[in-house]
């Protein structure tokens, strides 16, 4: 366990966890992007948290793969990945946030500022220069919220996901350069 702060810790999740992570998912990401999907979001779930997938993930030597825990609930995801560069745009030596997807019922209390910094703590500490991250063009919230934490959109591009509605499938990469400091 990794205690952020008095009420926030990272669980790492181990092949076990995965009926536990899709639940979590089926819940959290279906409330954020339902509506993104002609079946709700239902492939999308099982194509990132069957059980093989998760456990191909695990075994990444470059992943780190936990369970939020707010309050001790368990309220969210975080995963990120190094050293990993996108295919579309070269970011070299680079720290990709690949998943943070917390309850609605933390949205607004800081907690995704805190697992922000954390990150940046540990891209500091494996002499990373950058970290990127994939938003949603049509997550204005989102990438708002990135922006406000000094990502900068350097890539963007359309998903090909036929069960993503046409009008929702641009995706931007989103940059932050990590300072030395």
């Amino acid at each position: 366990m990794i205690n952020i702060n008095q009420n926030l810790s990272l669980i790492p999740i181990k092949p076990e966890d995965q009926p536990k992570l899709f639940g979590l998912m089926q819940r959290v990401y279906k409330n954020a992007y339902a509506d993104f999907w002609t079946d709700g979001g239902d492939w999308y779930l099982e194509l990132c948290y069957n059980f093989g997938n998760v456990k191909k993930e695990l075994s990444r030597e470059r992943s780190h793969y936990f369970f939020v825990e707010y309050q001790e609930k368990t309220i969210g995801i975080l995963k990120y990945d190094f050293p990993f560069s996108p295919r579309e745009t070269e970011i070299p030596n680079a720290m990709k946030l690949h998943r943070l997807y917390l309850d609605a019922s933390v949205h607004g209390k800081g907690v995704a500022k805190e697992l922000m910094a954390y990150i940046e703590l540990v891209a500091r500490a494996n002499g990373l220069d950058n970290i990127w991250l994939e938003a949603m063009v049509e997550k204005p919230q989102a990438k708002r919220f990135y922006e406000n934490m000094g990502y900068k959109k350097v890539f963007t591009y359309q998903l090909d996901f036929e069960r993503l509605h046409p009008n929702v499938r641009g995706i931007q990469i989103m940059n932050k350069e990590i300072s030395k400091v």
